[in-house]
């Protein structure tokens, strides 16, 4: 075996990517990656370029030693750059499964889609697109939580809505992270239309197991093996989180707590639904903000996207 993986989900972040990725899982001729987001082809940004929070986390799990040391249980994310460490990853798939790994990295990326088709030009591309509204608030909401915008959203939109490039793991990206015309594009750039499957979460929300066949039709599986379905990871709002204070210093005590295991503990005990809606006036905002991108994105993918306008 080549030990390459068959598929990528590459994205885009929080738009039912990790749904998908448990439901590929848990069918027997699908092996997917211990590490959730191992970020191997995210490779144009070094690990001292992320946020301090994320480095901390990436050391504590120290994934280059969990990986030699057998892979046991599982890590979310990783960042990693060593070839023979990322195929080790894949080195339990069975010679009749399909193998793959989602990173949402990937579809922000500049260089990932360029990298992976020079490393498995046969490769299948899944993309999984969400209103960029919608997919906005629900990053927004996210990055509220873990202290990297300000808890504002006008005040947040207005820092963050210019042209500067964002790095993946170190910059807000709730409003790049939408601009997909491009992101598409790079990968329909490289690779032949038909490795490329986009799907769409309001499709997949409206009807999981239609989309979840084609899923499997497009990865050359028997789709009559019952799996199990799930709409999406929902979103939870940690009242733990809420009382830490904003900045470096929340950094720091979740570091401290996170290292203690209480943050986990007391995180899972005080969640709550993140039933925060996105108001009437933000979505106008974020409808104006995505419309030319929106636009050029139809006349890529030759759809019809009015729902998101």
């Amino acid at each position: 075996m080549s030990n390459k993986p068959d598929f990528f989900i590459v994205g885009a972040a929080k738009s039912g990517t990790t749904a998908l990725q448990q439901i590929l899982a848990s069918h027997p001729s699908v092996y997917m990656s211990p590490i959730k987001e191992p970020n191997y082809f995210y490779n144009e940004v070094s690990i001292s370029d992320l946020r301090s929070g994320l480095q901390d986390k990436l050391k504590k799990e120290n994934a280059e030693r969990w990986i030699k040391e057998g892979m046991n249980g599982e890590i979310w994310n990783a960042f990693l750059r060593d070839e023979l460490l990322y195929k080790k990853l894949f080195e339990k798939a069975d010679t009749n499964q399909v193998s793959g790994e989602a990173s949402v990295s990937y579809l922000y990326s500049l260089e990932a889609a360029k990298n992976i088709h020079q490393y498995n030009p046969n490769a299948k591309i899944i993309i999984l697109l969400r209103n960029p509204a919608e997919r906005a608030w629900s990053h927004f909401l996210m990055e509220k939580r873990m202290g990297l915008v300000p808890k504002n959203f006008s005040e947040a939109f207005t820092l963050y809505n210019n042209e500067d490039l964002k790095i993946w793991g170190k910059d807000p990206i709730f409003l790049s992270g939408g601009l997909y015309y491009l992101q598409v594009k790079r990968y329909l750039d490289v690779f032949p239309k038909e490795q490329v499957l986009i799907c769409f979460y309001e499709d997949y929300k409206a009807n999981p197991q239609k989309l979840i066949t084609e899923l499997l039709n497009f990865l050359g599986i028997d789709n009559k093996e019952e799996i199990k379905i799930k709409i999406a990871n929902e979103a939870r709002k940690s009242i733990f989180d809420s009382f830490l204070p904003s900045g470096g210093l929340k950094h720091t005590l979740r570091s401290i707590t996170q290292k203690t295991g209480v943050h986990a503990t007391l995180k899972r005990i005080l969640s709550k639904k993140n039933d925060e809606k996105l108001p009437a006036a933000i979505r106008i905002q974020l409808n104006n903000y995505y419309l030319a991108d929106i636009l050029k994105l139809e006349e890529l993918l030759h759809v019809n996207l009015n729902n998101w306008k």
